[in-house]
């Protein structure tokens, strides 16, 4: 390696500030050529494997409060969601057809959910008939190619100050995936592939 650095230096003579760019550009682009391919490739199927659902419960004014899914990594076939009023019941649950009614301005992504347009109680629970204190959707399929937005019509106009929503599985269902609410810690999988992508690079090159 060093003889390669001196075989440019001297091609092409950049001055002090040059010289010392190139040096440093090789030094950081040396270890990405002759790092192993097996452990790189390790290194990406853990990061992406991973499971995360984010949960996101936004509100503008008055209108009713939207819960937004963020998921990334390798999802289960499917997942139960449970919509929890703070008080008094909730009116109905609505899986937004995100392209239709526009409720992510930048959103690119224009692969529309099978189960997009279905209300709860209604097509989306078939097993719920009526209004209740809490709801419970259960989404399938289950991808990161997928936009989860859901609104929430209350009653009580004031119950989405105390909403909640979580993940209960069946006794003989195992779900190896963490399911949290929005932190710094899961900035990362709330964003676009692109800014997930340079994420993924800046968790590889420690390990160089």
């Amino acid at each position: 390696m060093p003889n390669l650095i001196t075989s440019l230096l001297a091609r092409f003579p950049l001055g002090k500030v040059g010289a010392a760019v190139a040096v440093a550009a090789t030094l950081v682009v040396a270890p990405l050529l002759t790092f192993s391919e097996t452990t790189l490739k390790g290194l990406l199927d853990r990061w992406l494997s991973q499971c995360i659902v984010v949960v996101d419960i936004t509100q503008e004014g008055t209108e009713a409060p939207i819960v937004r899914l963020y998921s990334f990594g390798d999802m289960p076939e499917s997942l139960p969601f449970t919509f929890v009023a703070g008080k008094g019941l909730i009116h109905h649950v609505s899986f937004l057809n995100h392209v239709d009614q526009k409720t992510t301005v930048s959103e690119s992504n224009v692969l529309v959910h099978p189960l997009a347009n279905q209300r709860c109680p209604g097509d989306l629970c078939p097993e719920t008939s009526e209004a209740s204190e809490r709801l419970t959707v259960r989404i399938k399929p289950m991808s990161s190619n997928y936009v989860y937005q859901f609104r929430i019509l209350f009653e009580d106009p004031e119950a989405h100050k105390q909403m909640k929503v979580y993940v209960r599985p069946r006794l003989d269902e195992k779900i190896a995936c963490r399911v949290e609410t929005t932190t710094f810690s899961n900035f990362v999988a709330r964003q676009s592939r692109g800014v997930q992508v340079l994420n993924i690079a800046t968790y590889v090159m420690p390990h160089y």
